[in-house]
């Protein structure tokens, strides 16, 4: 037990953000709204995410769980609140490897289309395959092999990706303004604001993700809300800097045509690096493994205290004995986010399949940091009053509530998206309302299977490292 330290840890939220990947296909994806006010678009939900990393890291300094998000709501709201958390929990987290492979399938086809002349456009499958054994035999394994691997990875994008920002801002110190922060840049001034902002929240998207290795983790009262807010905090800023600097990178007049073509970031790289933009194009592969790997670990982890807690197949609970990792939980993640990657791909292709997986996750996971935020609040408030501050307790978690409102607003009222990506505002609604009814169905009928939603778990029945001593039940 607590086998990984701080910087593992921390990792683990940053590489689930995928600073690289993020800035490349996932803030991209928020230019047609946002256009030269991107960098304002990130700051809003920089703030909005760290009212909800805040709140999250005041509930991590209680009991520890692989339950992660679930068990936190649970203690603060009650079980009702852990049941629906983990509900939307198992919507939105196991999208995420989908979600990147497709995003990885169609980065390498548009590589080997353009770069090397390969132009088999049904390639993007291979690489998907190729990105669900990569992260199958990182995950696999001793959770010490991933979360190391996570900080090497980490370190490499982040370093790459801020280098070649700086540069481009060397480059045009000249022109260099505060107009990407002039919301009348944006389409339609504030309303394209709160658009693109949207999308960039899908960026943010992770920085949650140490939760669930608090069984794992060294002092992890004190390393998992360091790491859930450190995340939010240095990879928002380095958001910033991206979108800031690649308005004049690629030329403020000509910066939303040049955002809105194939990889613009590997041609930028081109512009500003030469071939260097081989070194751009590899730390965005590399940030999509790191994600991919940080997302397993995290679904994984939470599948298996569901198992445990008698909410999930029992067989996700099973420990392999030799590497202490949910082997089962690990092989039924790889399945499915290959074959889910699969079909979305083969019905809209890759980038549209990408998109789709990308406004579903987005709505779920704003609900869920809603909860979270109104939990802290509520908890402070009621169970633990003495230790209740009104900035930290109260007024932070309150902003960030409200301010994930804007996003939902205009997803669902203001300008919906068009099909096939509004399925996905219908599908996330739905699972929504399924949660809500399932759960006073359970309340009401079985009240039993809700009432160790915030369990806190001795050392003999946790996740271990591969050489632990101890001995824990299997299915």
């Amino acid at each position: 037990m607590h086998s990984i330290g701080l910087p593992q840890v921390l990792f683990q939220s940053i590489t689930h953000m995928a600073p690289a990947a993020a800035v490349a296909y996932s803030i991209y994806i928020s230019v047609p709204f946002s256009r030269q006010a991107l960098a304002l678009s990130v700051l809003l939900a920089l703030i909005a995410c760290l009212c909800a990393a805040n709140a999250i890291g005041q509930l991590a300094k209680l009991e520890p769980s692989a339950g992660g998000l679930y068990a936190y709501a649970a203690r603060s709201l009650g079980p009702w609140a852990g049941f629906n958390v983990a509900w939307l929990f198992i919507l939105f987290e196991p999208l995420v490897a989908p979600f990147l492979y497709l995003e990885f399938g169609w980065a390498m086809t548009e590589v080997m289309s353009n770069e090397a002349g390969w132009h088999y456009t049904g390639q993007w499958w291979i690489w998907a395959l190729l990105m669900t054994v990569i992260v199958f035999l990182l995950t696999f394994r001793d959770i010490r092999i991933s979360t190391t691997a996570g900080v090497i990875l980490g370190g490499f994008e982040i370093a790459i990706f801020g280098a070649l920002a700086i540069w481009m801002l060397i480059s045009n110190a000249g022109d260099v303004n505060l107009q990407p922060f002039n919301p009348h840049h944006a389409d339609g001034s504030w309303s394209g604001v709160f658009r693109g902002m949207v999308f960039a929240i899908l960026a943010f998207i992770g920085f949650e993700a140490a939760a669930p290795l608090g069984e794992e983790a060294k002092n992890p009262r004190r390393s998992v809300p360091i790491a859930v807010v450190g995340s939010a905090l240095l990879i928002g800023l380095f958001y910033i800097l991206c979108a800031f600097a690649w308005v004049f990178g690629a030329g403020f007049d000509n910066f939303v045509n040049q955002a809105t073509g194939a990889d613009p970031w590997r041609n930028l790289g081109k512009v500003f690096w030469s071939t260097g933009w081989i070194i751009v194009f590899l730390a965005i592969c590399n940030s999509i493994a790191a994600n991919s790997n940080a997302a397993v670990n995290a679904a994984t982890r939470v599948f298996y205290a569901l198992a445990r807690n008698g909410l999930a197949p029992r067989q996700l609970g099973h420990i392999h004995p030799k590497f202490r990792t949910p082997d089962v939980a690990i092989i039924g993640m790889s399945v499915f986010a290959f074959v889910l990657s699969i079909i979305l791909g083969w019905k809209w292709g890759p980038l549209v399949g990408f998109a789709f997986i990308a406004t579903l996750a987005v709505i779920v996971v704003v609900i869920v940091y809603i909860i979270l935020c109104v939990g802290c609040v509520w908890y402070y408030w009621t169970k633990r009053r003495s230790e209740f501050n009104w900035f930290l307790h109260f007024v932070v978690p309150v902003a960030g509530a409200v301010l994930f409102v804007f996003p939902l607003y205009y997803q669902y009222v203001k300008f919906p998206p068009t099909y096939p990506i509004k399925y996905a505002n219908w599908i996330a609604l739905g699972w929504i309302g399924a949660g809500i009814v399932l759960t006073i169905w359970l309340m009401s009928a079985h009240p039993e299977k809700l009432k160790d939603m915030d369990r806190v778990y001795v050392e003999d029945e946790t996740l271990a490292p591969a050489d632990a001593a101890a001995t824990f039940p299997t299915a």
